[in-house]
């Protein structure tokens, strides 16, 4: 059960995929369909996603490409979903995950087991065949725009209407509405792009509008619009100053809304998520758009609106957005209601441990990006190298970003999941940086694990070309030490004896971090052995040496039987703040050990100069013992 499992290979599916192989963390990929790329791969079979033909991306390429992972140089500013697609098979080709990701299977179930891990039964689209497996954690990546969200409550008479009712999911191209009457009701990014697209086809396209919006265009100033955002704007400015800028923009380069025929926003800049298009407004300044409120009910062929106008329509599209669910979760998991989800920073369900969402948000901003920094969280906690709050704490984050979304948007269902790109990336780093603390806190508190009953101390050995007496002065002389071992940066003696019972001081350190340790010289036989005590940790090293083959074998121990049990839990402690756990420490100070052996032999062939040939398969051993 040490496997994890990702739902999706998507957009944020994917980069989880490449999070946890960073980590060395195994898992396997369940995907619908017969290609990565979710809701960019046009005419996807796993029969959920939907991206019509004339798709670009809303967010620049700038802002949009995985930070592991730019996007090729000469791609356009806003690649379309062909594009799209071939990006992320590039990047699961360059990272080289393919083989973990299990095609055309479908996950139907996936409930908490007894054990506290995760079961999970999945079912190939093909064959019917079922698995069940269990897994340590799941991470929930299937998207949030593939379950179609109807008007709620539906408008009166609409069972009656004579002509075509489609929700946007299904919009592929407007051949269909070629020389139609189209109503496009909605006035987010999917409506603009259908409404203009019809509007080219059709006998007339109106666009029936719930309430006024903003426009943003793709490009300002000869440039993508949103690369002119940066963090200092969004994480410092206050949000006055930077409606104040943002109207100020959009004054200067398309005018106001209501030039175009638009009603005028009832609403604050910001306070609801804009709509991106660079041919709506141009549509309506055209006469080729015309705008409507929204509909109040159907009465056979005749679309009634509530302003008491009406017209004869032959086709109804609905972009109302999409439901989020998760019928694949056992009952009782998560059941949102009206779209709102009670997750940790966006991610993490308090209630149940192991369980991840990776791009459940709704940013203003790039999915990709975004998504990419929740998957580093994730393969953090996962790893072990963060940890949680209590459950408490969580409970009272989500708590408060609900009290911000309810002051900051409009009530809508549209508004309950969003996020601002760059504060959002900061808050991940911040709450990245918290669970490294927390994670170094409690492994100071962990137990470590007492030594095994046929615990031996490490040993080194290496051949040197020159004679003990050479070499000994060598490892004896703790003013070298510094020279030899990569961990000590410099050894001061404490007083001239050199002997049993000499004292020496030594100056460590490992990226910023200095330590100090006081070492006490136990054993000091001149050509044959040297060995000191760190009294500070209780750890004994030492030499042996002996002659060997015209030259002398040297042996490095180090032995931690010594060590009380507080010495090794303030062992433990630094290992698991600076050196990747216990075992990494462990795996270190024998590399080092190798390292100073290496460097004193070196010296000492040096000093002794060159010795008779002795074939190799005699002398050199290189021996790693227990």
């Amino acid at each position: 059960m040490e496997n994890v499992c990702i739902i999706g290979a998507g957009a944020s599916g994917l980069t989880a995929c490449q999070a946890l192989q960073e980590r060395g963390i195994g898992f396997d990929c369940y995907e619908s369909g017969s290609e990565v790329g979710g809701n960019w791969r046009y005419g996807n079979d796993n029969g959920m996603s939907s991206s019509y033909r004339s798709l670009h991306i809303n967010t620049s390429k700038n802002l949009s490409e995985y930070r592991s992972f730019p996007m090729p140089a000469d791609y356009p500013p806003f690649p379309n979903h062909v594009q799209m697609a071939h990006y992320f098979d590039d990047f699961v080709d360059h990272f080289g995950f393919r083989d973990s990701i299990l095609f055309r299977t479908e996950v139907i179930h996936v409930r908490r087991s007894a054990d506290g891990g995760w079961t999970v039964t999945a079912r190939h689209r093909d064959t019917g065949v079922e698995t069940v497996r269990r897994y340590r954690a799941v991470l929930v990546a299937n998207g949030h725009h593939w379950d179609p969200r109807w008007p709620e409550p539906g408008f009166p008479g609409a069972d009656t209407f004579t002509g075509t009712q489609t929700h946007s999911h299904h919009y592929k191209v407007p051949d269909a509405y070629a020389g139609k009457r189209v109503v496009v009701l909605g006035f987010g990014n999917s409506a603009s792009d259908i409404a203009v697209e019809t509007s080219k086809v059709s006998a007339r396209t109106t666009m029936a509008i719930r309430s006024g919006g903003y426009v943003f265009p793709k490009f300002m100033f000869g440039k993508a619009a949103d690369d002119m955002i940066n963090p200092f704007i969004t994480r410092f400015m206050p949000r006055e100053t930077q409606r104040w800028v943002m109207a100020a923009l959009l004054r200067t380069t398309i005018g106001k809304v209501t030039d175009y025929g638009l009603p005028a926003p009832q609403h604050k800049l910001f306070n609801s998520h804009p709509t991106v298009s660079e041919t709506l407004l141009a549509a309506f300044g055209h006469g080729d758009l015309t705008a409507k409120p929204t509909i109040s009910h159907f009465d056979g062929d005749t679309v009634h609106y509530v302003d008491g106008t009406s017209e004869v329509a032959d086709a109804v599209i609905y972009c109302t957005g999409y439901k989020i669910s998760f019928p694949f979760l056992d009952d009782g998991i998560l059941a949102p209601t009206d779209n709102e989800v009670a997750l940790y920073h966006r991610v993490i369900d308090p209630a149940h441990e192991g369980l991840y969402f990776i791009g459940l948000f709704q940013p203003l901003g790039a999915t990709t990006v975004l998504a990419e920094a929740q998957a580093k969280w994730v393969a953090d906690l996962l790893a072990g190298t963060a940890a949680l709050p209590p459950v408490a704490e969580m409970r009272a984050e989500i708590a408060g970003y609900r009290e911000a979304l309810a002051k900051r948007y409009v009530a809508s269902k549209r508004h309950t999941i969003q996020v601002d790109h760059y504060p959002y990336l900061a808050e991940l780093a911040k709450e990245r940086r918290a669970g490294a603390r927390r994670a170094r806190k409690a492994a100071r508190r962990r137990p470590v694990p007492p030594l095994p009953a046929d615990y031996q101390p490490r040993e080194v050995s290496v051949h040197v070309d020159a004679d003990p007496m050479t070499v000994w002065r060598l490892i004896s002389d703790v003013k070298q030490m510094g020279r030899w071992s990569p961990e000590c940066r410099r050894c001061i003696p404490l007083g001239r004896n050199r002997g049993v019972g000499g004292r020496f001081i030594g100056v460590n350190r490992r990226g910023k971090v200095v330590w100090v340790t006081m070492n006490r010289v136990e054993q000091a036989e001149p050509g044959r052995s040297f060995a000191f005590r760190t009294i500070t940790n209780g750890v004994r090293w030492g030499y042996r040496l002996q002659p060997h083959d015209g030259g002398t074998l040297v042996t490095e121990w180090w032995d931690v039987s010594g060590q009380s049990p507080a010495q090794r839990a303030r062992t433990a402690s630094f290992a698991e703040m600076l050196l990747d756990g216990y075992g990494g420490h462990n795996d270190e100070l024998l590399q080092g050990m190798h390292t100073t052996l290496a460097r004193v032999k070196a010296e000492a062939e040096r000093i002794t100069g060159p010795r008779p040939a002795v074939p190799s398969s005699e002398r050199d051993v290189a021996a790693v013992a227990g």
